[in-house]
């Protein structure tokens, strides 16, 4: 499931670069780093209506913005992206954001975030346990989580973690009962 929505949330970044790439460099951008710093809070669920609270906000999750009231450049757009953990590019940095470009990339920022807030210890992949040996259960957890692709998800081993109930082989639970 969770890597499904990872895929899913690739091909929106992809389409959203294709995009870029298709519309007509002659644009100006109306949206400023300060507007769309607004709607990624939004979409991110810190909702702010305030374009300097907005870019605080941002700040306070890493992202660097130097000045909010700069037009948006597909560029500023996707370095404020991968501040936030969502991997963008674009062919051409310096094109202006339009309203459109800048709801979609909010959107993709707000799909991201979702996606990663799900990685709880129910969404673990607990069918890995039903193997035969822990190391089997890590990879096993590793790969039904995508960590070779975003190792995000296994930070802090939750793999490890949860496939310590494997027991080593010939090794019973103590609350398995005796012959």
């Amino acid at each position: 499931m969770k890597t499904k929505s990872l895929m899913i949330l690739a091909v929106s970044a992809t389409l959203a670069v294709a995009a870029f790439a298709a519309s007509s460099n002659a644009q100006k951008s109306t949206v400023t780093v300060g507007d769309f710093a607004v709607k990624v809070t939004a979409a991110i669920g810190h909702p702010v209506t305030d374009r300097s609270a907005a870019v605080a906000s941002l700040k306070t999750l890493g992202v660097k913005v130097d000045d909010m009231n700069a037009s948006l450049t597909e560029g500023m757009a996707a370095k404020i992206l991968a501040d936030l953990g969502v991997r963008v590019s674009t062919t051409s940095p310096d094109s202006a954001v339009t309203a459109g470009k800048a709801d979609q990339l909010a959107a993709i920022a707000g799909l991201a975030s979702k996606t990663s807030s799900t990685s709880s210890a129910t969404a673990l992949p607990t069918f890995c346990t039903e193997l035969r040996n822990r190391g089997q259960c890590d990879t096993c957890c590793t790969t039904a989580l995508g960590c070779d692709v975003n190792p995000a998800p296994c930070a802090g081993g939750v793999c490890s973690k949860m496939c310590k109930v494997v027991l080593p082989p010939g090794q019973q639970s103590p609350s398995d009962p005796q012959p």
